[in-house]
């Protein structure tokens, strides 16, 4: 099987900032989501979506809802906002948890920021690495 994008930048801004900014909309616009809807933004599950919400009792899928759902579900940007809300959602990243955040090896990390001269990963500098990152998609 052939990769479809060269870069992890490719593949995110084709695969993940599309979710982000569909979230973004979603919840500051107050749109009426249902489960399968949510599903469909967070590539997840209804079954899954249901299940987060009984066990909160989430009537309503408002701001408070969608993140807590955002934190137990198991598709990629959830375990990508999981990871970050974990760290703290720092402005600058360390190496160690910007690996962590995006499910990367640290020493791939540690070689491609050895490369770029960067030391630490702000989001002045994040699209530079990403575009550095092969991508295994």
């Amino acid at each position: 099987m052939q990769k479809k994008y060269n870069t992890y930048l490719e593949y995110y801004a084709k695969c993940i900032r599309p979710v982000i900014c569909e979230l973004d909309i979603a919840i500051k616009c107050r749109a009426k989501l249902n489960n399968k809807k949510l599903a469909e933004i967070l590539s997840s599950s209804e079954t899954e979506i249901e299940r987060v919400r009984e066990a909160h009792a989430l009537k309503t899928l408002d701001q408070k809802a969608i993140i807590q759902i955002m934190q137990e579900c198991n598709s990629e940007i959830c375990q990508i906002f999981r990871r970050e809300l974990e760290t703290g959602s720092p402005f600058t990243y360390s190496l160690a948890q910007f690996a962590y955040i995006y499910d990367f090896d640290i020493d791939l990390i540690e070689d491609v920021c050895t490369e770029l001269d960067i030391s630490e990963i702000t989001w002045q500098n994040m699209a530079e690495v990403f575009a550095s990152l092969p991508s295994s998609w």
